[in-house]
């Protein structure tokens, strides 16, 4: 049975009363199809929470922050979505999924969730009709299988992926190269070809990932602790994103009238766009709020996960 110290009882308190404060100070991105309904900045943050807290203490503070002020049946079901973020942010920088399961990557816990969430947007009537959709939650799930531990690895050694700096021309090359790619993937000549223009939108984030590893990369086979941080933020955000999603569509009919979106599917095609750009802002906030606080808190020796790597180095 676990046992929660109370620095743990007060960290997640700490954190779920942040969530509070953000939803309710700082406004948010309207939802489109839903008067009155934002997506809040909470998003921004929650995988912040897991990555410092651990997936389950995170994934709590962030499911109480959002439910203390759910007054409807769609913020009840959303509270679960920063839960979601931060419980997957968490488990792709922790080594092991846990101390009981020890054989189980932590990786292999969030490709898990997110593979289950992109199964169970295909298996609803809007997916079927949308089924380039999940393209931003596909690429964050190949990002996962493409880097597997290796995330964790540069989160739990910040102090020295920091000061390890390798510059890799093969990695920007590629990186500038897909984002060609992806510039011309929509041009009018290719139009007809209608994944393609889709496509190119997840491409762009691939390739500034690449730029990033290439400049800030560190030693073969390394990953820059800001670039970990940053694609375990992408991760849950999407991860975010798609349980918002999910509960959207499963209220159509029960709380939406069916009437107000007469074509869902086409709804979220058009939306695509916007979401790719509102998911980035989020992932770069995230970023640069979550490199400034964990290196901090681990600074002032008060970062309440233990990592291995971190405990092997520093005592």
């Amino acid at each position: 049975m676990v046992k929660l110290s109370a620095r743990d009882v007060a960290f997640v308190g700490v954190f779920a009363a942040l969530s509070v404060v953000v939803i309710k100070v700082i406004p948010g991105f309207p939802i489109i199809g839903l008067s009155d309904s934002q997506i809040k900045f909470d998003a921004a943050i929650a995988p912040i929470y897991g990555m410092v807290l651990g997936p389950y203490l995170g994934c709590l503070a962030a499911f109480i922050g959002g439910i203390v002020l759910a007054n409807s049946w769609f913020s009840v079901l959303t509270s679960f979505a920063p839960a979601a973020s931060a419980l997957v942010a968490g488990l792709l920088t922790q080594k092991k999924l846990a101390s009981s399961l020890s054989k189980i990557p932590g990786w292999a816990g969030a490709a898990i969730i997110l593979g289950l969430l992109i199964l169970g947007w295909y298996a609803t009537w809007v997916g079927q009709n949308a089924l380039l959709y999940p393209v931003l939650h596909i690429a964050g799930l190949l990002i996962i299988l493409m880097f597997r531990g290796r995330i964790a690895t540069a989160f739990e050694n910040s102090e020295e992926s920091r000061k390890v700096w390798s510059f890799k021309p093969n990695y920007i090359l590629l990186g500038i190269g897909v984002i060609v790619l992806a510039y011309i993937l929509p041009k009018p000549y290719l139009s007809e070809i209608e994944i393609l223009s889709y496509l190119s939108l997840p491409l762009y984030f691939v390739g500034a990932i690449l730029i990033l590893h290439g400049i800030f990369g560190g030693e073969e086979g390394k990953l820059n602790f800001a670039v970990a941080v940053a694609l375990a933020s992408y991760c849950g955000i999407i991860a975010d994103h798609m349980v918002g999603n999910l509960a959207y569509i499963s209220l159509i009919g029960v709380v939406f009238p069916p009437e107000w979106l007469p074509d869902t599917p086409a709804l979220f095609m058009s939306l695509l766009p916007v979401s790719v750009v509102e998911r980035l802002v989020f992932t770069a906030i995230a970023t640069v709020f979550g490199v400034g606080l964990i290196l901090a808190l681990r600074r002032a020796g008060l970062f309440p996960r233990k990592l291995s790597a971190v405990d092997k180095n520093d005592g």
